[in-house]
């Protein structure tokens, strides 16, 4: 097209538009009106006017991105308490790290290592729970960043913070914790976090491995609440973690050279146990230990294996067994099973000696000699009131017969006497 074609076009344009707003005038502007007069021109000026719309929109978008970028920078000279707040200050500046440059770019470089210390100096009094988690976004947000950011001193520094947040400070964090970890019910959603922070990286091991270093110089034993606590672990959520503090809870009564104290037996007693206690007190080799537990528990509990599992301890302590023996061999004379559960007993020899235990047993042989001859004159007895009773329904089964064979004979005499009677009366 040539410059005179181009001038014409021009001049009719410009002549559209003329008329166009003069009819507009006419019809006072009225959309409506002036959309039935000129379709095809609104139609055209409202795409017109879309178009720069849009192009403003965009500008004033992404000047105002730059400015909160350029207000986050400038917030980087102070410290805020809200780990939220240096994050939602790295959001925005994440917008615009892309295209970073001149003196925003500067700004950001200089303050970028003091803004990530005291980021991480706002979590400082958080509980590990939170910690774990606002770490965790933390080292996504500077992942972001570290990806996005075009400048090279800014790409390494915050890739390399990603990594260092969890490996380093996190761990850090977390070594920490173990290091004061109190074993109670309100420590396990802890313990939970911890490894379910494990399971999601790349070397499990190196976390799980702390907790399993404090797991193994703890004393399960020595008090109901740490021994409670791994009762109470989940098995699905902490995987070889609670099998790991299950076997060091299992070795308390594996050998007799553990301690387990009175409190937890009494909780294992209580919760139908009791076998895992009387082999622990049959088996345990530390005799001070023994001592307070015999003082705690040896015939108070009415239980007599609990008590005769003590005296199957060949330790030496300060004990009254003897004494216990033959009270009950006393109360139970008259008691072959009783006696005989006694006589059984381990160590019963080396308690009331061996002739006390012929006794014993001499006393069983004649309580069962005594009771089968009871037994015997029983049965006899048994079987005589059997035969009393037989004979009595033998003699009453032959009377009956006996008067029923004379009924039967005396019945024709009667009947030939009435007949003869009948016939004399006739006869008068």
């Amino acid at each position: 097209m040539n410059a005179d074609m181009l001038q014409q076009q021009l001049a009719v344009y410009k002549e559209q538009v003329v008329n166009f707003f003069a009819k507009a005038q006419e019809l006072h502007f009225d959309p409506v009106a002036l959309f039935e007069k000129e379709p095809l021109m609104m139609l055209v000026f409202g795409g017109v006017v879309f178009f720069v719309l849009l192009i403003v929109f965009s500008i004033i978008k992404k000047k105002m991105r730059y400015s909160g970028a350029h207000k986050a920078v400038q917030s980087l000279d102070s410290y805020v308490e809200s780990f939220e707040e240096y994050q939602n200050n790295l959001r925005k500046i994440l917008k615009t790290i892309k295209g970073a440059k001149g003196e925003f770019l500067e700004n950001l470089k200089e303050k970028k290592e003091n803004f990530y210390t005291d980021q991480l100096r706002s979590l400082a009094e958080e509980e590990l729970p939170v910690k774990i988690e606002k770490y965790q976004q933390m080292a996504t947000l500077y992942g972001e960043l570290g990806k996005k950011a075009k400048d090279q001193e800014l790409r390494e520094f915050y890739t390399q913070k990603s990594v260092e947040i969890l490996d380093e400070k996190l761990f850090d964090d977390i070594k920490t914790a173990m290091e004061s970890f109190h074993f109670s019910q309100e420590s396990i959603p802890v313990l939970e976090s911890i490894v379910a922070f494990a399971n999601t990286q790349d070397e499990p091991q190196k976390i799980l491995d702390v907790v399993r270093e404090k797991l193994a110089n703890e004393d399960f034993g020595s008090s109901l609440e740490i021994y409670t606590f791994v009762q109470n672990l989940d098995a699905e959520k902490l995987g070889e973690i609670h099998t790991f503090a299950k076997e060091q809870q299992d070795k308390l009564f594996e050998d007799g050279e553990r301690v387990v104290a009175a409190e937890v037996l009494e909780y294992l007693l209580d919760n139908g146990e009791e076998e895992k206690v009387y082999s622990y007190i049959r088996s345990l080799k530390v005799p001070t230990h023994l001592q307070e537990l015999y003082y705690r528990f040896f015939d108070q509990k009415e239980n007599k294996e609990l008590d005769f599992a003590f005296m199957a301890n060949p330790l030496e302590i300060n004990q009254e067994y003897k004494h216990y023996v033959e009270t009950l061999i006393t109360d139970n004379w008259r008691d072959d099973t009783a006696l005989e559960y006694i006589e059984k007993q381990e160590q019963l020899t080396r308690v009331i000696g061996h002739d006390r235990v012929r006794q014993v047993i001499e006393r069983v042989d004649a309580l069962r000699t005594e009771k089968e001859a009871d037994q015997k004159v029983q049965e006899a007895l048994t079987l005589a009131q059997e035969a009393h009773k037989i004979a009595l329904e033998t003699q009453a089964l032959v009377d009956l017969t006996t008067k029923k064979k004379e009924a039967d004979e005396q019945e024709p005499q009667e009947v030939e006497a009435q007949e003869v009677q009948e016939q004399k009366q006739e006869e008068k």
